[in-house]
């Protein structure tokens, strides 16, 4: 349930000035992803007029906040960060151009089936680029698992099967449709394949099915590709995920194509990404690691 709260905006209690075009960000300062993106939308727009204004919904009260707050005077566009952002963007019901981004594509459909918003910069880890990582710091490791989600939608077992063999690898694809199916699921690739791609998914992937998975992958020495540096941290082998930050320079971009009237794709990925390997993790399964010769800025060897 949508509890109401008030709005702690940075600017927001200030008319736009004259010629100015203001962009308002709908974000949870306290999650640092969401932090870095912001840092990135500031980034896109410094060189611009246009003032960007952040609601910030860490800051919750249990007083109703007036429907006008967020299509304050002045205001052209409208980013909703995160699926909580776009739920409250979306039930405002607000007649500006609205991009959605942090989010991925399939929560989007599902958390707000109506809302048509101008631009998605999801965070969806695109499976071509994300094997190309693996070529580079993996070489000569071709066989790749995958465990979906039937109800998360997303690519298909034959979509996913069909680009990975574009790359060069051979896919192996089984489905969990709840956590209790996890663990076997994961068990089934032992001596099969050389990674498991854990796609990003709440219903899988929790406090309470994380640590048995870790361990299942260190005793079958198989490895997992984790969707974020924490996962990695905490004992996959690998984290393979969005750079936050340039995520946020693309949503500033789709912003100022929206403010001076140009042509934005509906729907991106993301453009770059980090990843991280867990050295210790690494030597307990048995496997090297090479590092990149290029783009190490993006590359992360955890202890």
């Amino acid at each position: 349930m949508l509890l109401p709260w008030q709005w702690r905006a940075r600017g927001n209690d200030r008319e736009p000035r004259a010629g100015i075009a203001p962009v308002t960000v709908v974000a949870n300062t306290s999650i640092e992803a969401h932090r870095e993106a912001i840092a990135g939308i500031q980034a896109a727009l410094a060189k611009s007029s246009t003032e960007v204004r952040v609601v910030d919904l860490s800051q919750r009260t249990s007083e109703q906040t007036g429907s006008n707050r967020l299509a304050a005077p002045g205001t052209r566009v409208i980013i909703a960060m995160g699926s909580d952002a776009l739920a409250l963007v979306a039930a405002e019901r607000v007649a500006i151009p609205v991009i959605c981004t942090m989010i991925l594509r399939s929560n989007r459909a599902a958390d707000v089936p109506a809302l048509n918003p101008a631009a998605t910069i999801s965070l969806d880890v695109p499976i071509a680029a994300l094997l190309s990582r693996l070529k580079q710091v993996f070489p000569g490791k071709t066989r790749l698992g995958i465990i979906r989600n039937p109800a998360a939608g997303g690519l298909t077992a034959a979509a996913l099967q069909g680009r990975a063999q574009q790359e060069g690898f051979s896919a192996l694809i089984a489905e969990a449709g709840g956590a209790e199916q996890l663990l076997p699921v994961f068990q089934g690739f032992k001596g099969r394949v050389d990674f498991v791609w854990c796609l990003p998914d709440g219903v899988l992937y929790n406090s309470a099915t994380i640590k048995p998975l870790i361990l299942a992958s260190i005793k079958n020495q198989l490895p997992l590709i984790g969707f974020s540096e924490n996962f990695a941290r905490a004992g996959a082998a690998i984290g393979i995920y969005p750079d936050f930050r340039d995520v946020g320079l693309q949503t500033g971009e789709a912003a100022q194509q929206i403010l001076s009237g140009g042509a934005v794709p509906v729907v991106e990925g993301p453009r770059k990404l980090k990843m991280a390997v867990n050295q210790s993790v690494l030597r307990l399964i048995g496997l090297r690691y090479s590092q990149p010769a290029s783009g190490a800025e993006d590359f992360a060897v955890l202890p």
